[in-house]
């Protein structure tokens, strides 16, 4: 072997070597719930390695990649050495892929990103179009009872049984993955009140938690005892479980029920809620089951351990817990129509209707030109140079260096058709920006949640900052803003799913600033468009609403409803039950009485707009090529009253925590208004580093909704 070889083989082991030594040195990443996670969701991201010293008091941040294959750095995190002598960080991200990476950019001295890390995997994710249902505890029962719910939907569910008792304490988002949170009581506790404090933020933001707790009632203390319907007094004998068969709809637990009887917990006065089940023991009535609204989310009680014996054998457990979770008043409001194939969710609809932008002249908005049209130009265009232009540079002109002019003319000529066409469709200008947002205000907990989302387009390659924040101020006292881009789901192009990245024109990594509301150097290319959603939640004014609202024996509403916003409300409605009241305009201060009004009409028949047709009823139909925001969102928003996938053909997605139907079934109304198109409830601050700011040139939809606690009776 000669000398030079020999130098050059060992050249190759001594990289073959760096590179093993600093693989070995590698972060562990764990991610998400469970170790569970979701495309398009935020996400926790826990990576931890052997400390050396060397990142010692200094800051990290995780990337993901956005569905263009772009990392999306999270803010900055403090580096964590425990007893054991490892270094750990936590930050939330949104996976955009279902092949994302991860990467590690480590701070320098000078306070910014310096050398990073790549390609570090965080395991198989759970489709963006797949439905998750979070269990603590051990529910044989769980997998079953979503067959049955995915069945009655025509839906996609998983379950994911979370065993680590362990919080992330990185974001008040670590359930945005979960459609439904199943806790069972004996699991409580072992889970710290970290993560306890996680779930009740998460139900009070939206979501619907049920909670499994019959004899291990009495062990629930703090946060996990505000899931019960009232305040527990002693545990009790149940012997007759006629009830709980009649609402599982299956025999057969009686004769398993062991002679001294099941367990179930007594409560001091009445419950909160609606009773959907309770049994007769001697003179008194026991509840159940109980279902309750918790800030804009549900708390649906089961006073039984269904994770205990009898009823880890009994076959009932499932259509009982299936029964829990889609309610019986509302099974089947949500089911998808017959051979009616799946098109989308609505978060795809309302991000195509965003995604088109008003001429600056004209006011109105473009007409995207079709697949058609663009696929007939391109012909034309070859057919213009061959065979039109050769047979007139062959045939018709005796001099052939004529090509040589006929073809620049052809080309500008068609490009000069190009420019024209643009103004005429409503495709150029400068950036500008089209926006739309809900707020929605919680009378009973003086709280407030935000919804937004904005399209940019750019007339120019740039970089854009963005940032969100509540803009109704002094009355919104802001917890937590999140900022991100929006994508549609499933596997189609651009979709969250696809094995392939979405092209983009302009690519390049981008992060966080100093929080989750800053996004800071987002690549725009010219003439393209981006979009982004937010959140927000703070606190309002206590006496933002005065309300007398009451139950009546036929489920109608009494009393009456004001509000002290800063604007007032147009086209109000207010929803309770099956019923909509036509208010009209509210402003700051006025009253209305349910009493006065002409009376309610049906709620289903108004949110899909039935009216009379030739002496019948008729729906009509749901348009998914409509670009209506302002109708998209007030469908989202009462999907399940509107009647669900069997109306639009679609699921909510990502607008599936704006649904509050599951509010009006229990003791809540909705007042619902719309304000004027320059109110925005959120702050969008966009700046453009190249071109200048970009100006809002449409507000596209400003929802306002307000819930209001029923009384179960008319104030005297």
């Amino acid at each position: 072997m000669s000398r030079r070889r020999f130098v050059a083989v060992l050249a190759v082991a001594a990289c073959l070597a760096t590179v093993r030594d600093s693989r070995a040195a590698d972060p562990e990443i764990r991610a998400g719930i469970g170790g569970a996670w979701r495309v398009g969701a935020w996400t926790p991201l826990e990576m931890s390695w052997p400390s050396d010293g060397a990142l010692d008091g200094r800051r990290v941040r995780l990337a993901a990649e956005d569905p263009d294959g772009q990392f999306v750095a999270s803010p900055f995190v403090p580096v964590i050495v425990d007893d054991a002598g490892r270094a750990a960080a936590a930050a939330v991200v949104r996976f955009g892929r279902a092949s994302s990476r991860v990467r590690v950019e480590f701070e320098t001295a000078a306070g910014a990103a310096g050398g990073a890390i790549e390609g570090l995997a965080v395991g198989e994710p759970i489709p963006s179009t797949t439905e998750v249902v979070i269990v603590f505890g051990d529910l044989p029962a769980a997998n079953r009872a979503l067959r049955l719910v995915d069945r009655e939907r025509g839906s996609s569910s998983r379950v994911v049984v979370v065993t680590d008792a362990s919080a992330t304490a990185a974001s008040a988002m670590p359930f945005d993955m979960a459609r439904v949170i199943v806790v069972c009581g004996a699991s409580v506790p072992s889970l710290p009140d970290a993560r306890l404090a996680e779930i009740d933020g998460w139900v009070r933001a939206g979501g619907r938690l049920v909670m499994l707790a019959g004899e291990s009632a009495a062990r629930l203390t703090g946060t996990a005892s505000s899931w019960l319907p009232g305040r527990f007094e002693r545990a009790v004998p149940l012997r007759r479980v006629g009830a709980v068969e009649a609402f599982a709809r299956v025999t057969g637990l009686a004769e398993r029920v062991p002679p001294e009887g099941l367990v179930a917990p007594r409560f001091v006065g009445p419950v909160g809620g609606v009773v959907e089940a309770a049994a007769v023991e001697g003179a008194s009535s026991l509840p159940l089951v109980v279902r309750r609204a918790h800030g804009f989310g549900t708390v649906t009680w089961v006073g039984l351990d269904l994770d205990r014996p009898p009823f880890r054998e009994w076959p009932g457990s499932e259509p009982l817990l299936f029964a829990a979770i889609e309610g019986r008043e509302g099974k089947g409001a949500d089911t998808a129509a017959a051979g009616g194939p799946r098109a989308g969710d609505l978060a795809a609809q309302l991000r195509s209707a965003l995604d088109t932008f008003p001429s600056r002249e004209s006011g109105r908005r473009p007409r995207v030109p079709s697949f058609e049209m663009v696929a007939g130009l391109g012909l034309l265009y070859v057919l213009a140079l061959y065979p039109l232009d050769w047979w007139i540079a062959s045939r018709w002109s005796s001099r052939p260096w004529f090509a040589w002019v006929s073809l620049p003319v052809v080309a500008a000529g068609f490009a000069a058709a190009a420019v024209a066409l643009a103004p005429a469709r409503g495709l150029t200008g400068l950036a500008s920006c089209v926006t739309a947002d809900v707020i929605d205000i919680d009378a009973a907990t003086a709280t407030a949640r935000g919804s937004a989302w904005a399209a940019v387009m750019s007339g120019g390659n740039d970089r854009l900052d963005v940032s969100v924040a509540p803009s109704v101020a002094p009355l919104v006292t802001p917890v937590e803003a999140a900022v991100s881009w929006f994508a549609d789901a499933g596997g189609g192009f651009g979709g969250m799913d696809a094995a392939v990245a979405h092209p983009s024109l302009a690519a390049a990594n981008y992060g966080y600033g100093g929080s989750l509301a800053e996004l800071s150097g987002v690549p725009i290319a010219a003439g393209a468009s981006r979009l982004f959603e937010a959140r927000w939640s703070g606190g309002v004014a206590a006496d933002l609403v005065e309300s007398t609202l009451a139950g009546t024996t036929q489920r109608t509403l009494a009393g009456s409803i004001s509000h002290r916003l800063p604007f007032p409300l147009e086209k109000c409605r207010l929803l309770h039950a099956g019923w909509l009241y036509d208010v009209g305009t509210m402003r700051p201060g006025d009253r209305y009485d349910c009493a006065a009004g002409r009376g309610p009409r049906s709620l289903a028949s108004a949110l899909t707009r039935r009216g009379a047709v030739k002496e019948r009823d008729a729906t009509t139909r749901w348009d998914a090529a409509a670009t209506d925001v302002a109708r998209i969102l007030e469908v989202a928003g009462f999907h399940a009253a509107a009647g669900g996938h069997g109306y639009t053909g679609m699921f909510g997605g990502r607008l599936g925590r704006l649904d509050l139907s599951p509010l009006l079934a229990v003791d809540r109304a909705v007042l619902v208004g719309e304000a004027d198109p320059s109110i925005h409830s959120t702050a969008w601050r966009l700046g453009a580093r190249a071109g200048g700011a970009a100006t809002p040139v449409a507000a596209a939809s400003s929802l306002v909704r307000i819930v209001v606690p029923v009384a179960a009776e008319p104030s005297p």
